[in-house]
């Protein structure tokens, strides 16, 4: 599928009138732009493209079993499992000359609605 991905530090209720102008109006956005992600069972990839480097997150859906704080419904949290850029594309963790991996936070996230997306 398509996702819309910002390298901001903005917070991401700023963030949703900037995706809707992009999603809606087709407005370009300095920080955003459009990626694909792909999910197999409970892991989601996600890929984007900005000018000067390609980014790709692995992310794990919690199972709804687990009592996540504030989330409410059925698979409605998340957390980082991977962050990584590469200026080439390549993320060959073996054959990639500019694979970088950063750290990621431990703590859940949960997902942010909004009817206008």
């Amino acid at each position: 599928g398509r996702v819309l991905y910002a390298l901001t530090s903005s917070p991401p209720h700023e963030m949703i009138s900037r995706f809707v102008k992009m999603n809606i109006m087709g407005e370009k956005d300095k920080a955003a732009v459009w990626g694909r992600y792909e999910v197999q069972r409970n892991n989601v990839t996600i890929w984007a493209s900005h000018p000067w480097h390609d980014v790709r997150f692995e992310l794990r859906i919690i199972p709804s079993d687990q009592k996540i704080e504030g989330a409410r419904g059925i698979f409605t949290a998340m957390s980082f499992a991977r962050h990584l850029s590469s200026a080439s594309g390549n993320f060959d963790e073996y054959w990639s000359s500019d694979l970088v991996e950063y750290d990621v936070p431990t703590e859940y996230f949960r997902f942010l609605r909004d009817w206008r997306l």
